[in-house]
């Protein structure tokens, strides 16, 4: 079983990204140091219960999903790979990305 530790710090940094918040923004909404957010995010410091559900208030989750480290990929954890890669690609290979995006979206609209 993996690290809880890492598994809430990975999940805080996914939402706190999607949101658009920087760690220094998080922190100061909910009350903590930047430097403790930032141990958080890394696996390297357990947080507090009631820190815990500050974060998941701030970021706009609900306590199931939150908490939710099923064996399969989150959508979260999908949305930021997906836009980590096509941050990082160059041109011809986001032509390549829009395409196969184009196939799968349109093998999902009926005809």
């Amino acid at each position: 079983m993996q690290d809880v530790r890492r598994l809430v710090g990975e999940r805080v940094q996914i939402l706190r990204k999607r949101k658009g918040l920087s760690q220094e923004e998080l922190a100061g909404r909910i009350g903590i140091e930047t430097n403790s957010l930032s141990r958080l995010e890394r696996g390297a410091h357990y947080p507090s219960l009631e820190t815990l559900d500050r974060i998941r208030v701030e970021l706009g989750v609900d306590l199931a999903n939150f908490f939710d480290f099923g064996d399969e990929p989150s959508a979260e954890s999908l949305r930021d790979f997906l836009l980590r890669a096509a941050n990082k690609a160059d041109y011809p290979t986001l032509i390549k990305m829009a395409a196969a995006v184009r196939v799968i979206l349109d093998e999902q609209t009926p005809a």
